[in-house]
This record gives C-alpha cells, structure tokens and sequence, in this order.
C-alpha cells in the first residue's frame, strides 16, 4: 500500500445498469485516479436477477463491466493494467464469483496477466434464510410487520454488507473486487480505509468516506444529471463522471476529469446530497454519519469541499433483501385525445372491470397520466394516456385481463386506441420485495481470488462496536417565522423559487428541497412543514403514509421521507414512477404563494446563468 498520506483520488464511471459505458475507460486516461468503483444494483436488478437464475443459475451477475472493459477493443482494460488503477464495485450481484471468472477470463483474452481479480462473499443468507427452523425477519420500516424465512415463495436473501470484505481483498493484493449486495457507497469506504489505514473506529473518518461515496455513486447525478437547473448547464451531453479526492481526515473535494462536459457545483453536489437518504443520520454496517450540518463550499471550478460530516457505531442490524416471488402480472395503455377526457377514462375503467372478478387479482390499477391540453395545437398535445396494469398469483388470471382489454376495444369511447406493443399484455413474472433487519453477527464475509486463494475469512476489525440506533429524528422548524413577514406574494409554481431531488427507498420516497438565497431560507423553513407537504401531494397523499422531516441548515434545505407512497418497492409497484425520480418535480409544479421579492430574485439569477449556458453553447456550435 502507498506510504503517501494524500488523499485518494476514486472515480465513479456508473450509478446503474448500462450506465457509463465509456467511463471507465475516460477516467482511466483522463482522471488522474487511483481506484475506480461503479455501482449497479436497485432493488429492481436484484429481483430480476433473482428470476433469471431460476432457468439460469450460472448467471445472477451484472455483465456491465464487461462491456466497460472492452472499450474501444480493450483499451480501459488495459489502462487499467498499465496504470494499476485499483476497481471496486458490486456488479457481481447474486453471483460475484461469477463475474469475477468472467473479467479474469476476458483480461487474459487480451494478455491482460498482472491483475488479480478477487470477490467477496456471505452477503447471500438465501439457503440461511430458508433453513433456519422457525425464522422470522422484521420489516425496515414497518413496526409489526414481519417475513417467514421458511416461506417457499423466498428467491433470495441478501444482506446489505459493509467494507471490510474489501478492505481484506486489498490487503491481500487484489487490484479489482467484485462485490455481491455491499451498500452503495461501501468501495468508497473500503478503498479510503484501506489507504490511509484508518482505525475501525474512526468513526468521524469512516462517516466522511460513506458521505463521498453517496455523492459519486449515481454518477453522473453529481455532474449534471438528474438536476432541476439543468438548463444552467452548458455541455450536458457526454458529462464527466464525479471523482471523491477522500483526505486522511475524513474530509473530501467532488470534482470531475478537467475538461470534461458536465458540471460540479454547489447545487449539484447539494442535489445527491439530499437523495435517497433515510433522515439526519445515514445508516451503514460499518458507521452512522449524521449528516444534517454537513458542509458545502466551492474551492474552484468544478471542485466541492464536503465537510461538518461526523460519525458513531453503526447498529448491530444491517438490512436483508428479502425477494419473493410475487405471482405474474402485465399491462396496457390506452390512449383518448381531446374533449372529456375524465369520462372516457371512467368508461374504460368500468367496462374492463365489469369482465374481471377482482378477487382473481392482487393489484388491478386503471389510472390516467396527463391531460389534454386546452385548444391544442397537435394531436400529441391533446392526447392523454390511460396505463391499465394487473398482478395476480395465476397465469389464468392475466390472460382474463387480456380479453377483457380485447372485449372493450370495439365499444369503447370516441377516439380509443391501443399501444401497439401487446406482448406487454401476456404474463410475466414479478418479484415482491421485502426489507427486513438482520443480526449483523449472522454474517460472515470471506474473500476469494481467480485461480488463487480462497475462502479467506474476513474477521472483525479490531475496535469495532455497535452503538444503539433509536430511529430518525422528525421535527418542525425551531425557528418558525411569519410568512406575513416576507411581504407581497405572488401565485407561482413552487420550483420557481425552490430547488428538489427525489428518489426511492424500497417503498418510500424521499424528497430534499432546497433555496440558493440565505436569506430565502427561513421562509422555507416555516413554509415547508409537515402538513404543508401533505397539502403539496395532494390526492397523491393518503392517511396510512407517514412522514418525517428534519432540516439541514447549512444546505438551506428540508427534508421529507414519505413512508409506503410507494407501495412495496419498484420491484412491484403499479406505480409508473415507482423510482420516485419526478415526485419532486410534481412537488414543485404545485402552485402556491411566494414572497415577491425572493423569487424575482431567484428568476434573475436563473436567467443570467441559463444565457450564460446558452451563450457558451452557442460558441461551441459555431466553433464546430
């Protein structure tokens, strides 16, 4: 390992599945990095991973990085063996050995021989799960609710695992780790632990490791994408991918490749700071970082200082996906245009309900998206869609579903029409996901290397402890001021004032809203409270969710998770965006007062930013 105590420079070159395809060739050559990690895995991929070693058990990897590897006929492979760059990253999924064969196998394909490829392992408590008489595992987030381990529908269990399998594997001289279900930001973690040897109770360290890595593993959301001000972004095309420079105290500058397109901002970076994440303080195996008076600060172009993160013992808990197979479902969408939309939209709904015996059916969605525009000016503007989507236990059940579709086409309202695409109607399977607690004494990782050792036990380190988490903290504004107080209001869209990020969690959905004005943000502070949001979400909003909120004050920023919005995860959710990517953007489109003063201000800056964007965009085009 180096001597040198600088910081780690880590590139991210994906945040999800076909993402990044070039990247690990580009930060490779243009990063001037020391490691690399890439993240793969949803809760989606699990399951569909979990279905397709069913008929295919070799298989259960994400085969992603192979194709980074290739690029432009091997040559980030190589780059990465010329320059020993170190990889780390959980594309391995259910089945890391596998992958870990493949990549050794590709890389001597190309006479690739100096690298060694190793994977952990015991993240896969499936046959634990299933085997142990009488088990029983406690929902996440829902008090009460619980999963049977000897259920036959079970597919997978997979436990959330933290770094210390990687932190072995590079003790050990592997140059890349394939990892199966580890925590998002757990290669981060374990490559700056690794580095600068820290302690495994350095928990301050530690906390500021996992924030880094939650600020790089989506990507490019951290240079550009997924941005609310997007418009303010001059080259948003081929965007340079977030690179974490991790020091030895815990501390870390985002930047990106100089040069590349894309940018790293203080919204930007503020933006994945506030997705996805569960409240104040962010839970992992190995820390919990209370993160609500982390820091944000521009040192340069295209560099954000992350600073004010601490941590403390993690719990003795991690989380355990549990997949179960949830039975077959399908969908359709049928399309009306122009006038009296709402009623043909209840038309199709009653007659494709009065075919079906809704007791054969676990979930029977019929729900409009979007509306037709008044005096439209093409058809596209005045059409809306009517998505109909079935679960069921039985194949039966869904071919009914079929019919009933069929059976209406004919004696519909004025105007129906069908995507053409019916193969969407025909049965397929779907997985249930179940979030559970796990003991994190009922994991055991290991460590294995292509063609070398295997089973290497990975022990605790020492100093390692478990403190007690007793949940989130949900609470209003201290400081609550009189909105009267911020003068004359102006009816607008909320997003013309305030910024958002939205996301997923299982079920739930998390949403951050923040201002750019200091001075703007006491009136968000009082503005955004508990039954305000509720308010925001409208008929979106049903009594049995709950929400918590708390506030980061250095980010200008509220944050919300609204418990169950989501059903049971996007896995199995009847609900089009069941990522949750655009319910702050919903949030943002509701129309509401706001001080005068504030969004004029907020609108000028907008407007000298996004001509500044279009400005360079414009010289770039001219230069081409």
């Amino acid at each position: 390992m180096p001597e040198s105590r600088r910081p780690i420079r880590i590139g991210n070159a994906s945040g999800a599945i076909g993402d990044g395809l070039d990247q690990v060739y580009r930060l490779a050559r243009d990063g001037n990095v020391d490691a690399i990690t890439a993240d793969y895995l949803a809760e989606f991929n699990i399951a569909w991973k979990a279905i397709e070693m069913m008929d295919h058990p070799e298989l259960g990897y994400e085969p992603h990085f192979l194709e980074q590897l290739a690029w432009k006929d091997g040559s980030a492979a190589r780059l990465l063996s010329e320059k020993r760059i170190k990889v780390v990253h959980d594309g391995g999924a259910l089945n890391p050995k596998g992958l870990a064969q493949k990549i050794q196998q590709y890389l001597h394909s190309k006479n690739i021989t100096n690298l060694k490829v190793a994977w952990v392992s015991g993240d896969n408590l499936t046959s634990q799960v299933r085997e142990t008489e009488n088990s029983s595992y406690k929902h996440l987030d829902v008090p009460g609710l619980s999963q049977r381990g000897d259920d036959k529908k079970i597919l997978a269990a997979n436990a959330y695992t933290g770094y210390s399998g990687i932190i072995k594997a590079l003790e050990e001289g592997a140059d890349i780790v394939i990892c199966g279900r580890c925590c998002d930001a757990s290669p981060v973690m374990g490559l700056a632990s690794w580095w600068h040897s820290w302690s495994s109770n350095a928990w301050d360290e530690i906390a500021g490791s996992l924030m880094a890595g939650h600020l790089t593993e989506c990507g490019a959301y951290t240079t550009g994408g997924n941005y609310c001000g997007f418009q303010e972004i001059e080259r948003q095309y081929r965007v340079g991918y977030p690179i974490a420079e991790i020091a030895s105290d815990g501390t870390s500058i985002i930047t990106k490749p100089e040069r590349s397109n894309g940018a790293v901002t203080i919204d930007t970076v503020k933006a994945q700071f506030l997705y996805e994440i569960q409240g104040p303080k962010y839970l992992n195996p190995d820390v919990v970082a209370r993160i609500d008076q982390g820091k944000l600060e521009e040192i340069g172009k295209d560099r954000i200082r992350l600073s004010g993160i601490t941590g403390s013992p993690p719990p003795p808990t991690t989380k355990l996906a549990i997949c179960l197979l949830g039975g077959y479902q399908a969908e359709i969408s049928a399309y009306c245009a122009g006038l009296d939309c709402p009623a043909k939209v209840a038309l199709m709904k009653s007659q494709v309900l009065r075919e079906l015996d809704a007791t054969e059916f676990t979930t029977l969605s019929i729900e409009p998206y979007g509306t037709s525009k008044h005096d439209p000016r093409t058809q596209a503007e005045a059409t809306a869609q009517i998505r109909m989507f079935v679960q069921s236990e039985k194949k039966e059940a869904i071919e009914k579903f079929k019919k009933a579709v069929f059976y209406n086409g004919m004696q519909g309202y004025t105007g129906l029409h069908l995507a053409m695409d019916w193969r969407t109607m025909e049965p397929k399977p779907y997985v249930k996901y179940f979030p559970a607690l796990v003991s994190q004494d009922e994991i055991q990782l290991g460590v294995s290397f292509v063609g070398g050792k295997s089973g290497i036990k990975v022990e605790r380190k020492k100093g390692m402890e478990f403190g007690v988490f007793g949940g989130q903290e949900s609470y209003e504004t201290e400081k609550q001021v009189d909105l009267e107080s911020f003068g004359e209001t102006v009816r607008r869209p909320l997003g013309d004032l305030v910024f958002g990020r939205s996301g997923d969690k299982g079920g739930n959905a998390n949403i951050g809203l923040w201002v750019r004005n200091p001075l703007a943000y006491p009136w968000l502070q009082s503005f955004l409270t508990l039954p305000r949001i509720k308010s925001l979400l409208a008929d979106d909003y049903k009594p049995q969710y709950r929400v918590e909120r708390f506030e980061a004050p250095n980010l200008h920023a509220v944050h919300f998770v609204v418990y169950g919005i989501l059903q049971e995860g996007v896995s199995s959710s009847s609900i089009i965006d069941g990522f949750a990517k655009s319910f702050g953007e919903f949030v943002r489109a509701r129309v509401v007062d706001l001080p005068r003063a504030l969004v004029d201000e907020e609108q000028e800056r907008r407007k000298r930013n996004v001509e500044k964007a279009r400005t360079a965009k414009t010289v770039e085009m001219s230069v081409l």
